[in-house]
């Protein structure tokens, strides 16, 4: 039977899910995870970050480390996704001030532990824990009345009484005559009062030491140790996240009992800030670990042998998970990576212009050979092609990156390829740490347009300055491929470091000598 006229293999393929957070299923979470060394650098109590582009597996590593501490004693984790938080207006109010914006997101991520917390304690049988983490949560709730502002005030009052009559009086004289007349009185009395003003308004507070305590005796009183799995940390906006942080900070890292991990992407996270008295938030590599980051582990170009046997793994679990039991073995005789491949791409060359294709980010992987299995499908080819792998992998690039780039990062790009493929037919440069940060190269490093291979190069031409090397996205010149334009001076093997050429992995491959000046990436928008 052929893999395109199966229909179990056509229903489990486009069935592939390529966002981690869309599955409710934890067990099939786990069959698709391929650990190359990430899950036992996080599987301790040390306080961690962890980084990743979109798509490069935060959140199935997270849902991974979640299981396996289920499995332990004494143990309760709870995942948070920073995107369900900020249920109060003012998390939203500019006119209302920072911290107070704040106070609302972090009470919704201490109202997020309470059900979690609460069927940890219902199955362990600890009910006198209940009323610990009732009072968590009421130390989060409290409110504080005070007065703003008192103003006595004195004032005279001034009335006036008014007597009012009228006199008739009649003479009899020689000359008979009437007389009347009308006559009035006014009293004035004088009356002091004294009053007092107050300015009286509900303020929301969180007293730290208070939460710290109440968490500590829920902690100490099942006992359990509790992990905080906290992801999509960047969707928090900017300014927000160095306050956040301050409180996490307050309410957990003191208790030896409570471990933090955040996910999050590098260059939209903002942990700390400087202030008058110190820092505010997290100080990085002290208080909180930062070392972790997981497009390190998937750069092609770094290890193109162990990163396609890699994916190799992470594909065929994803297809098997979706199939019934057994199915790959008992039809197509699958029972390894290397049968895979062989049964579903024409040629290990065609696999491997996949793997490249997807620049080490998963879900471009996946979606790439969703896309090129179908392509083949409406081809009638017998197995997913070279063609089928290039034409799905333009496409992918067209509808997910390229769209999200604007007119200025369009052209900085457009500026980089002319320089480095254009001019030099190679898809690799480097560019010096101190443009590390420039906002340019970290927006088109998180389009995932641009990508890290090696980071702290030190050049013999250049010394003592250090280089991040890049490398272009595939999608930029795959348009290129079996012509004249296309790049071809990158990452051979058995070249000696020159003026043109430098050798920066272990196995002796070459790059070209391209470094980037910083006039390229402050360029205008075109047009």
């Amino acid at each position: 039977m052929s893999i395109f006229s199966d229909a179990s293999i056509q229903k489990a393929i486009s069935k592939i899910s390529d966002r981690s957070e869309r599955s409710t299923d934890i067990q099939a979470l786990v069959a698709t995870f391929v650990d190359v060394g990430m899950v036992p650098q996080i599987n301790n109590t040390r306080n961690q970050i962890i980084y990743g582009r979109r798509g490069s597996g935060k959140t199935h590593v997270l849902q991974v480390l979640a299981n396996a501490l289920s499995a332990e004693a004494d143990t309760i984790s709870v995942y948070i996704d920073c995107r369900t938080l900020g249920s109060s207006e003012q998390f939203t109010d500019p006119k209302v001030e920072i911290p107070l914006r704040c106070l609302s997101l972090f009470k919704d991520l201490v109202h997020s532990l309470y059900n979690p917390l609460l069927e940890y304690i219902v199955d362990r049988g600890s009910a006198p824990a209940l009323d610990y983490l009732d009072e968590v949560v009421a130390s989060v709730n409290r409110t504080e009345h005070k007065v703003q502002s008192m103003a006595v005030k004195e004032s005279e009052t001034i009335s006036a009484e008014q007597k009012q009559g009228s006199q008739i009086e009649a003479k009899i004289s020689s000359r008979p005559s009437v007389s009347g007349g009308f006559s009035s009185s006014i009293g004035e009395t004088t009356q002091s009062t004294r009053s007092a003003e107050a300015s009286h308004e509900v303020a929301e507070k969180i007293f730290f030491p208070d939460v710290h305590q109440k968490f500590k005796q829920f902690t100490d009183k099942l006992p359990c140790h509790m992990y905080v799995l906290i992801d999509e940390w960047a969707s928090l906006p900017y300014d927000i996240q160095p306050y956040l942080a301050e409180f996490i900070k307050r309410a957990f890292f003191a208790n030896p009992r409570i471990t933090i991990k955040i996910a999050s992407l590098e260059y939209r996270s903002n942990f700390s800030q400087r202030v008058d008295h110190g820092i505010l938030g997290f100080e990085l590599g002290t208080e909180i670990s930062a070392s972790l980051d997981l497009d390190d582990y998937f750069v092609y170009d770094r290890n193109p042998t162990i990163i396609t046997n890699n994916f190799a793994e992470i594909l065929m679990k994803h297809v098997r998970s979706l199939l019934p039991s057994d199915h790959l073995l008992t039809t197509y005789e699958i029972s390894s990576e290397a049968d895979f491949v062989r049964t579903f791409f024409s040629d290990s060359s065609t696999f491997k212009e996949l793997v490249r294709a997807s620049e080490g980010v998963i879900r471009d992987l996946l979606n790439i050979f969703i896309k090129a299995y179908f392509t083949s499908q409406r081809r009638t080819m017998s197995s997913i092609d070279k063609r089928s792998v290039i034409e799905s992998a333009q496409q992918w690039f067209e509808s997910d990156k390229s769209v999200s780039l604007d007119p200025a990062m369009n052209s900085v790009l457009k500026r980089i390829v002319e320089e480095v493929i254009g001019k030099r037919r190679a898809r690799s440069f480097l560019l010096s740490r101190e443009e590390e940060n420039h906002q340019m190269i970290q927006r088109l490093f998180d389009a995932r347009v641009l990508h890290v291979i090696k980071r702290g190069y030190s050049d013999k031409v250049n010394p003592g300055v250090r280089y991040n090397i890049y490398t272009l996205d595939y999608g930029t010149y795959v348009d290129l491929t079996n012509t004249s334009r296309a790049p071809d001076k990158d990452f051979d093997n058995g070249d000696e470091a020159t003026d043109e050429v430098i050798v920066p992995f272990d196995d002796k491959r070459s790059i070209r000598r391209i470094i980037l000046t910083p006039d390229i990436l402050n360029a205008p928008a075109l047009g």
